[in-house]
């Protein structure tokens, strides 16, 4: 009599089709855990354009002039006081001073009317209205600006390249 033997253990396929789904897997698991060198600038460039917007909004609400005095490694809100000098605003968690994390920097500053040999800083009138402006964030390649326009309007886009 023959004894037939059961056949035990994985074929070739199996294995294989079992490696593959590992290995796509893994691929995915790795690209989203590599950080995106844009992800940092982006988020920077929408959190002031975020910030811009609520100013405004706070202008008209409390009928005073804000400001934003811009500087290379970050930017702070002031407001005008009753002897027209601008200071920071009291404990407020919202507009309170901000330092740009390592690494990225504002590497331009373009604002309709402000004068050159001033200190940046862009003015937000109680009516919320403020003038054209473009802030530009940087890290290495990665460029991302900020811009606002005559309408009041302020969006976070991708800088336009650069012709050389």
């Amino acid at each position: 009599m023959k004894v037939r033997r059961a056949c035990r253990g994985f074929t070739l396929i199996e294995i294989t089709v079992v490696v593959l789904i590992i290995v796509i897997v893994l691929g995915i698991v790795g690209v989203n855990l590599e950080p995106d060198r844009n992800s940092a600038v982006r988020e920077e460039a929408q959190r002031l354009a975020f910030l811009l917007h609520t100013a405004q909004q706070e202008a008209v609400l409390q009928g005073k002039v804000l400001a934003v005095a811009l500087q290379a490694q970050g930017y702070s809100f002031v407001m005008l006081n009753d002897k027209n000098e601008f200071k920071p605003m009291p404990d407020d968690e919202i507009f309170r001073a901000r330092s740009l994390p390592p690494n990225i920097s504002i590497s331009a500053i373009d604002i309709e009317g402000a004068a050159e040999n001033e200190a940046p800083r862009l003015v937000i009138l109680p009516t919320g209205e403020l003038p054209a402006f473009i802030v530009t964030f940087s890290r290495d390649s990665a460029h991302w600006q900020v811009v606002g326009t005559e309408t009041g309007e302020i969006t976070a886009r991708v800088a336009p390249a650069v012709k050389t």
